[in-house]
């Protein structure tokens, strides 16, 4: 099968790349020959661990001209658009999955019209884009990203013709399920890295907040957590951890004493953090797909103290301790401070993220809908 993807998805280190890459490395020990695209920006780098998963890969360098903003299709899904990828299409009869709304400029190409294609949904693109508008401080970014929600909105539309809609969380099922109502609709969580549940038990001495911090989103959630959480946490040290920090966030944290900003972690360091910390503290403003930072900590770390928005449209819900409002959070944290994290508290964890999110598991529902 084709999959044409938003990037090349190695070294997979952030959601959207992770949820490609594993599902790949799935369909590959389940005996699915794949033939990938991959888009790019910047230089073209090869690596042999993606390419030992597929049976040919193939990379388009985007154009990133201004010019293409000026169009009524999105900028993000025009820079993708390749000639040589539709050439390569079209080469063969086997099914197409296209990795998020941004991959789909030739979806409804009359020469692909009697093939099988089906689409991956990485968020509602619209509601992300729009919700990232509101997150940044920059009006240039603020006007981008409230133009091109505009454009993602009408462009969705190109989808309804799938053969089958891959979605990642109940809410966007819901979302896909009502606008396109003859388009059949499958629920099917992240793919990612863990294969089993590794949480050191007992207790650690810090809370933990990670993100891209160069993403807005992240980047409010980890002000929003200085300003409104950590003076009602104590002496509980906190670490945030993530890729660029803004200079605010710098300044915020300096006036902390409790607080460490840890910019730009090796993948090492992270995963130290994240084993180590006593209590996860992941807020967020969009309730948008599944935070895979979420899944992953429920995986690897003790307590995971979220608001609703993290949680929604998920099973995670009942792994989790949930509290919107910033009082009740680091009251939570406090009294989750003296507490061990235990065996039977791990088993019943593992129960449930085997049960919905094993990875295997996914691939098999992907497959018997292809």
């Amino acid at each position: 099968m084709h999959i044409v993807s938003f990037d090349i998805v190695y070294p997979a280190n952030y959601g959207g790349a992770i949820d490609v890459y594993y599902r790949i490395k799935a369909l590959y020990q389940a005996g699915v020959k794949i033939i990938l695209h991959c888009t790019y920006k910047g230089k073209l780098q090869h690596y042999s661990e993606l390419e030992s998963l597929c049976a040919k890969v193939y990379y388009y360098k985007r154009n990133m001209s201004m010019f293409r903003q000026l169009s009524i299709l999105p900028y993000a899904v025009l820079t993708r658009a390749n000639n040589e990828l539709l050439d390569k299409l079209i080469a063969d009869n086997h099914p197409i999955l296209f990795e998020g709304l941004v991959t789909c400029y030739f979806f409804n190409h009359p020469l692909l019209a009697k093939r099988k294609k089906f689409f991956r949904e990485c968020n509602v693109e619209h509601d992300y884009y729009l919700q990232l508008a509101q997150a940044t401080r920059s009006f240039s970014k603020k006007v981008y990203y409230s133009i091109e929600a505009r454009k993602l909105r009408r462009f969705e539309k190109t989808i309804s013709q799938a053969d089958v809609i891959f979605a990642l969380s109940h809410a966007d099922e819901r979302h896909f399920q009502l606008a396109y109502p003859n388009t059949k609709v499958v629920y099917v969580p992240c793919f990612h890295a863990n294969e089993h549940v590794d949480i050191a038990l007992g207790s650690g001495e810090y809370i933990l907040y990670h993100g891209n911090l160069s993403v807005p989103e992240n980047d409010l959630a980890a002000q929003y957590i200085c300003s409104e959480i950590i003076p009602l946490l104590g002496d509980i040290e906190v670490i945030i951890a993530g890729h660029n920090p803004s200079k605010r966030l710098e300044k915020m944290v300096s006036n902390l004493p409790k607080v460490h900003l840890v910019a730009d972690p090796t993948q090492y360091e992270l995963d130290q953090f994240v084993r180590n910390a006593h209590i996860h503290l992941l807020v967020t403003h969009q309730a948008t797909g599944l935070k895979l930072k979420l899944l992953n900590v429920l995986y690897q770390g003790r307590y995971v103290v979220v608001n609703t928005k993290m949680v929604e449209g998920t099973e995670l819900k009942q792994l989790c301790i949930i509290e919107d409002d910033p009082k009740q959070m680091a009251m939570r944290c406090r009294q989750l401070m003296s507490q061990q994290f235990d065996s039977q508290q791990a088993v019943e964890r593992e129960q449930v993220l085997l049960k919905h999110f094993d990875n295997s598991i996914l691939c098999k529902n992907i497959m018997s809908n292809l």
